[in-house]
């Protein structure tokens, strides 16, 4: 079981009840149990080491001790409360005290459960902030084409600590050339399917060829500006970032540098693979849009067929059959303050001849205007669940 470790903060002993130590231990040890972490009282200096540090108000008169420590972390500052010894009133003054100086705070007020599921969520996106803040992520080209999809490197960094670092094309065709590619289940799983092997070869040493890359300068996600793979190694990029994706290793396609940020976003929150698609075609009256793309992540199909890459036609593409489930589609710019994440239902995957090779019809929760009015760019990151 892993251990939470909070800030205790109460008002002077001489104007407070002595049961209160006692009643607060029990009120950790029942949320501890909730939440399925033991939660206790630590020094600042421990607390702050956490990815979320938690300050404990269990009473009133804390306010002066919130004050004289809060300097020592940062936003946004969670409060947990109890029912009890007007712990909630310090709470919500020390709010009031947040608000005029332009800090963020959030009081954790109510059952065990309630508390619980609140604190699991704050919990596991500080977690992801703290891992993107030591990620390096490799772009091979540059958008190109992609007039509204490139990232400012110095603002990524300043925003989420993430380094971005470009590299020349002409690298990963070097590595290509040496050819060679790991047998595991997946390539194992993809020459089963019987397509052409010379293509099948040819796709495979471009995962090789990344592999080797993302292993020599220690990469957390790459994006690919794979349409000028064509020319230069005669195949696509589709069943490598497919192959990539499902091992964890989040990979855009067409060098989409706000693609690349947005798929590591929501693979470090959700541990889940991202599918980055076209939105291709959409019915405003009835908020369903078509999104589709050339590749996915192996993993996310119930089945899948290979076929070739729809706007080339050669290369190795995926083509996949999902069953009707609810997914959620995310993007954020490169600032970190603009996005959309909305819930949507997959109602089928199609296999339309004029589109891109794996195609969802999701019917978004909230419709289609943002996707009309104000994208952030063409493409979208999929994933399965709310």
């Amino acid at each position: 079981m892993e251990t939470l470790k909070v800030k205790f903060l109460m008002g002077p002993a001489e104007c407070n009840d002595r049961n209160i130590p006692a009643y607060s231990n029990q009120f950790l040890k029942d949320l501890g149990e909730e939440l399925g972490e033991e939660i206790i009282c630590a020094e600042l200096d421990e607390v702050k080491e956490q990815p979320l540090p938690v300050y404990f108000i269990a009473s009133g008169g804390a306010e002066l001790g919130f004050k004289s420590a809060c300097e020592q972390t940062k936003e946004p500052y969670i409060l947990l409360t109890t029912p009890a010894y007007n712990s909630l009133a310090a709470a919500m003054e020390i709010m009031g005290f947040l608000q005029e100086h332009g800090l963020k705070g959030e009081i954790l007020h109510g059952s065990a459960g309630t508390i619980a599921k609140r604190l699991r969520t704050l919990m596991q996106v500080a977690r992801a902030k703290e891992n993107l803040r030591h990620m390096r992520l490799g772009c091979f080209g540059t958008p190109g084409g992609l007039i509204a999809s490139d990232a400012d490197f110095d603002m990524v960094e300043k925003a989420c600590g993430a380094e971005m670092i470009l590299f020349d094309l002409d690298e990963l065709q070097e590595e290509y050339n040496k050819g060679g590619y790991p047998e595991n289940e997946y390539t194992r799983e993809l020459k089963d399917k019987g397509f052409q092997p010379e293509e099948m070869e040819k796709a495979l040493n471009v995962y090789g060829a990344l592999k080797r890359l993302i292993n020599k300068y220690d990469l957390q996600g790459i994006t690919v500006k794979c349409f000028d793979l064509l020319n230069l190694v005669h195949t696509t990029g589709c069943l490598a970032l497919a192959l990539l994706n499902a091992e964890g290793t989040p990979a855009a396609c067409e060098g989409d540098q706000k693609s690349l940020i947005s798929m590591v976003v929501l693979h470090t929150l959700t541990s889940q693979s991202g599918f980055m698609a076209n939105p291709s075609c959409m019915d405003p009256e009835s908020g369903e849009i078509i999104f589709a793309h050339c590749t996915l992540p192996i993993d996310m199909p119930d089945s899948y067929s290979l076929t070739t890459h729809f706007e080339s036609g050669i290369g190795v593409a995926v083509s996949c059959n999902i069953e009707s489930q609810p997914m959620t589609i995310f993007k954020c710019d490169d600032t970190f303050t603009r996005y959309y994440a909305g819930r949507a239902n997959l109602i089928e995957t199609m296999h339309k001849s004029n589109l891109c090779r794996s195609q969802l019809r999701l019917s978004l929760e909230d419709g289609t205007e943002y996707f009309s009015n104000r994208p952030i760019s063409n493409h979208h990151i999929i994933c399965k669940g709310d």
